[in-house]
């Protein structure tokens, strides 16, 4: 059974604690509420990439993977950009 309590008196906790350590109770400390917002966001982006909003833009898995291929395909044309111009200026220096 899960009891959530407010603990008006901080010297409460020291009862609290002796009681957990006698193995009667367990004591969970209360989880930030940053933490809670947090989980919300993950729980919404796993969702997403589960598919549950196939046929919205960026929302199914094939269309997320599609996404990180083009985003690789960019990437790759742009180092071989950078290659070739490396590649150009050696010659010019080598030509100097």
């Amino acid at each position: 059974m899960t009891v959530t309590l407010e603990v008006i008196n901080r010297k409460t906790l020291n009862l609290l604690n002796d009681l957990e350590s006698m193995g009667l109770i367990h004591v969970q400390p209360p989880v930030p509420q940053n933490a809670v917002e947090t989980a919300e966001e993950d729980k919404r982006s796993f969702q997403r990439f589960r598919g549950i909003h196939a046929g919205l833009h960026g929302g199914s898995v094939e269309e997320f993977l599609a996404g990180c291929r083009e985003d690789k395909e960019h990437e790759l044309a742009i180092e071989k950009r950078q290659e070739e111009e490396r590649a150009r200026l050696a010659n010019a220096k080598l030509s100097s």
